[in-house]
């Protein structure tokens, strides 16, 4: 009986053993979702580091008649609520895959529990697992100052490096901003694939108005290890400055001539803090309108340095001094020194004119030769006498005595070559001309007979009498003032007219 009974009850164990396993495969049959392929999970982004976004996905198949939704959650080995995924509706027959993200908090080994949920059917016991990882530090990012140097030449330029510790390739942003009066103005923002390492980096801002530089350094997507105070960096900047002078040495010959090649040696220095630009030196006359006598390229002079050398000028201008300028210029400054030559040709009088001596010397001579002529001509009019001829000119009269004329009475003269008769005055004395013939006859007989007659007859006539001056030379005195006047022997008699004292008088032979 005893061993029936145990007989019995080990037949009804395995029974139920059977049933339930079979139970167990119908329910699994039933279920709606279930791997499609493999049933571990796929995780993307190692090595992870703090902060950076792990990506853990599996392919999920739809074996149902009806579409369903479903999501991945991931837990931590506590059972903390790490991530659950978007849900992700498969239509049956169909596999999709099903994400979920996790961004870790904490280096370390990370345990995670993952399994696949949905409200619209069964899920197979095949989507759930659990997996570990190992999570890095955040990476770090720094950045660091090379050098910054402002030149005349290059402008503005700022060499920088950006170095960045061992783990994958970021993405990261650099900004370069500039500021003047405490307001800030970005120049330049770009962005950068880093490689852990170090790079440098080269900013060329030209010639800013600005008295500061700012270059800031950024992650893009991930997070960094260092604060931003070590991602950023200010620095104060100053224009280049220059302070250019020209020196005159010496220049041979001391006293060139016209036509000679000066050698003039110069020496040109720069105190400021920045080289000069390239630039040429002029040796410009100040006496011939600022004309450029020669000039020659300069290179580069560097912050306190100097450079000497020697600048040939000719042909030397024809000029008894030279003033002029040695002149050094470049783009946006000058220098320049003063410089007065005196050529050969004063050198030999000892004198410096401000004027050409030649010129003044024609000058001096014209206004002699004018002034002397001037002279002449006021004395010949001043000591000029009337016309004095005897027989073939007219004595020049006053007024009084052509008016006594007008009323006076007149004679007929035959003309001796045409017996043309004409009437002359009675007082008329000289030459007669014919206007017939044209010829000339003189009347001066005619005249004293008249005169006589007149004093015969009219002992009471008023006419004046005429004071006779009788010489034995050219010259005679005037019989009022005693003038001293010239009147040739072959002309006598004629009558005269002092041209001192107006005095008329009958100039005779003796």
């Amino acid at each position: 009986m005893d061993w029936r009974q145990s007989t019995a009850g080990i037949l009804l164990s395995i029974m139920f053993l059977l049933s339930a396993m079979a139970t167990t495969a119908s329910a699994e049959d039933e279920k709606m979702f279930g791997p499609a392929g493999s049933s571990e999970v796929a995780i993307s982004g190692e090595p992870i580091h703090v902060g950076d976004v792990l990506s853990v996905s599996i392919l999920v198949h739809n074996q149902g008649s009806e579409t369903g939704s479903v999501r991945l959650e991931l837990t931590s080995a506590i059972g903390e609520n790490l991530s659950v995924g978007p849900e992700t509706e498969i239509s049956p027959g169909s596999s999709r895959e099903v994400v979920a993200q996790l961004i870790p908090v904490s280096a370390g080994l990370l345990e995670v529990n993952w399994q696949v949920i949905s409200e619209d059917g069964g899920v197979s016991s095949d989507l759930q697992g659990k997996f570990e990882i190992q999570v890095l530090e955040s990476q770090s990012l720094s950045l660091s100052f090379e050098s910054i140097e402002w030149t005349l030449a290059e402008g503005l330029e700022c060499d920088f490096t950006i170095s960045m510790s061992e783990g994958k390739s970021r993405l990261i942003g650099v900004s370069v901003s500039l500021i003047n009066s405490g307001e800030s103005t970005q120049v330049q923002n770009f962005e950068l694939m880093m490689n852990p390492g170090i790079r440098s980096l080269n900013s060329a801002l030209g010639h800013p108005d600005a008295s500061m530089i700012s270059i800031t350094v950024s992650p893009l997507g991930w997070s960094s290890a260092n604060s931003n105070s070590n991602l950023s960096w200010d620095t104060l900047i100053a224009p280049p400055i220059i302070s250019p002078s020209v020196t005159i040495a010496q220049y041979q010959p001391e006293n060139p001539n016209s036509g000679d090649t000066v050698s003039l040696d110069y020496t040109l220095s720069n105190s400021g803090d920045s080289s000069t630009l390239p630039g040429i030196l002029r040796f410009v006359s100040n006496s011939d309108g600022g004309m450029i006598l020669a000039e020659i390229p300069v290179s580069a002079i560097s912050a306190g340095g100097s450079s000497s050398g020697s600048i040939n000028i000719g042909p030397w201008p024809d000029s008894q001094v030279v003033e002029a300028d040695l002149i050094w210029s470049m783009d946006g400054s000058m220098a320049s020194s003063p410089v007065s030559i005196t050529s050969e040709s004063n050198t030999e009088t000892g004198i410096q004119l401000p004027f050409d001596i030649m010129a003044a010397l024609y000058g001096a001579i014209l206004g002699f030769a004018i002034v002397l002529v001037g002279l002449i001509a006021m004395r010949a009019i001043s000591e000029r006498t009337p016309s004095t001829e005897s027989e073939d000119k007219v004595l020049r009269r006053s007024r009084i005595a052509l008016r006594q004329e007008s009323t006076s009475e007149k004679k007929e003269v035959p003309c001796p070559s045409c017996d043309q008769r004409l009437k002359i005055p009675i007082s008329h004395t000289g030459m007669v001309k014919c206007p017939a013939c044209s010829s000339q006859f003189s009347t001066t007989p005619q005249l004293v007979e008249k005169v006589e007659e007149t004093t015969e007859t009219s002992p009471q006539s008023n006419s004046p009498s005429i004071v006779s001056v009788v010489s034995s030379e050219d010259e005679l005195p005037c019989p009022e003032c005693q003038q001293m006047l010239r009147i040739p022997l072959d002309k006598r008699p004629v009558h005269s007219r002092c041209p001192a004292c107006r005095t008329e008088f009958l100039a005779e032979a003796g």
